[in-house]
């Protein structure tokens, strides 16, 4: 671009210095017609004419010093043209790098569009896990109250059937500092079943000794009536008048014992079926410990079997969280402050569910916060490279207006300044070039030709003062 308008302004140059003034063709008079007169006039018109030659040289070197000043001129225009252009092809190539790095910018931006997506997925994936793992505590939990009223009602109903023995639920199940919730109930319930069984065999005990007593009794009221019974067969003989009368005592006694070896069977029979009632109870006391056994053991087998999964969700919440930390860092590295992010409360607890659990909570809690701090950045990100962009734009567009503005300028005063000078110099000449060929008797005027030359001249001012309007509309 800068050399085509050099060559353009080379060849304007060029036609101004090839403008030479027109060669004057004066016909030489007839020998017959000289005299000494005339050749006087003729001496005197070269004189003058010599003069105007001379005049004619000194304006040509005005002319031309003129035209020197007028070339260094259109080269120094000529230079700021060629510098107006290289700065337009600067602010090209900076608007070119401007567009390549708003296309870097928003590949970022779609990728971390992107990233925020599966950040959300995984996000309501980790959700739907943790609402599993919430139901499925709340059905252990339902379970284990369900059990713990199970225990409770079951014990509470076998101390109702013992309670002729002894009153077990006057001050509830016994407590245990040791044991909290379900192994809490169950430590109370083991521990009245246990008061009950000790409370059942001292009832046992206690039977069989009333029971002891009550067989020595018979024994030694047998041994009585034996000693009774011999003695009156010894004294028989003597006193059966006696016996007649006694023996309505004898068979009076007879019914009472056997009331008595009656009301001893009944005892007998009532003392088995309690122990044999005790027995069947304590053996069901057995089975409930043993059901409640292997219930408490499936609990845990399954708290067990969720502990694991708790502990993968949790390694995999932190690393969403670095990765969302990572995403931060190349959005923007330099202001990212690291006491903003804890990675402490992710670590998962080998032991215990209740910090996992919240743990995870705390997770989530912070990559939302991560993604809100990544989506602000982003945003900031992006309207500040807008703003550079559209600051270069408008700078461009000035650019180029003022020069096309500066180009037109100078145009125009370059156009009027060689038209003014050239006209009145060369006014002078032809003005003089007439006045020495009306003396030499040759009637010739430049008139027509400084008209045409005018007419031209206007001509291009027009359109220069047409052009610069134009531009100043612009």
């Amino acid at each position: 671009m800068s050399t085509a308008a050099d060559e353009e302004a080379d060849a304007v140059l060029s036609d101004v210095e090839s403008d030479e003034p027109i060669p004057i063709v004066i016909k030489e008079p007839s020998r017959d017609d000289v005299s000494v007169e005339k050749f006087r006039e003729i001496l005197a018109e070269l004189e003058r004419e010599k003069q105007a030659r001379e005049a004619t040289e000194n304006s040509k070197s005005e002319l031309q010093v003129s035209f020197n000043r007028l070339k260094a001129l259109a080269h120094e225009a000529i230079r700021k043209r060629d510098e107006c252009a290289r700065q337009r092809d600067e602010a090209l190539r900076e608007k070119e790098e401007a567009l390549r790095s708003n296309e870097n910018v928003l590949a970022q931006l779609a990728e971390a569009n992107k990233i925020k997506d599966d950040v959300t997925k995984q996000r309501e994936d980790l959700a739907k896990q943790l609402e599993e793992a919430t139901k499925g505590k709340d059905g252990l939990r339902s379970e284990i109250e369900t059990s713990a009223h199970m225990l409770v009602s079951g014990i509470e109903k076998i101390s109702g059937k013992v309670s002729n023995f002894k009153n077990f639920a006057a001050g509830g199940l016994p407590r245990s500092q040791k044991y909290t919730g379900l192994p809490s109930v169950a430590y109370g319930v083991i521990k009245r079943t246990n008061e009950i069984v000790e409370e059942l065999v001292k009832q046992m005990e206690t039977t069989a000794k009333s029971r002891n007593e009550a067989r020595e009794q018979m024994e030694q009221r047998n041994y009585e009536i034996a000693i009774e019974v011999s003695q009156l067969e010894a004294t028989i003989s003597g006193l059966r008048e006696e016996v007649a009368k006694k023996s309505n005592l004898t068979e009076n006694l007879e019914k009472n014992i056997a009331e008595k070896d009656g009301k001893f069977v009944e005892i007998e029979k009532e003392m088995s079926e309690k122990i044999n009632w005790a027995e069947n109870e304590s053996m069901e006391l057995r089975n409930l410990a043993s059901e409640y056994d292997d219930k408490l053991k499936s609990l845990e087998s399954k708290m067990e079997l969720q502990r694991p999964l708790l502990v993968d969700q949790l390694n995999f919440v932190s690393k969403i969280h670095e990765s969302i930390y990572d995403a931060i860092k190349i959005v923007d590295a330099d202001n990212m402050d690291q006491s903003d992010v804890s990675e402490s409360f992710f670590l998962p607890q080998e032991t215990d569910l209740e910090e996992n659990i919240r743990a995870c909570l705390a997770g989530m809690e912070s990559i939302y916060e991560l993604t809100r701090i990544l989506v602000g950045k982003t945003k900031d990100l992006v309207e500040e490279k807008n703003h550079e962009v559209k600051s270069l734009n408008e700078t461009v567009g000035r650019l180029i207006k003022e020069k096309e503005h500066i180009g037109s300028l100078l145009r125009s005063a370059l156009s009027k300044r060689m038209t003014s000078e050239n006209k009145s110099k060369t006014n002078e000449l032809f003005q003089t070039a007439e006045n020495g060929l009306r003396e030499a008797g040759i009637d010739f005027k430049f008139s027509k030709l400084i008209g045409d030359g005018n007419k031209a001249e206007a001509q291009d001012t027009e359109q220069d003062e047409i052009y610069t309007l134009g531009l100043k509309d612009l």
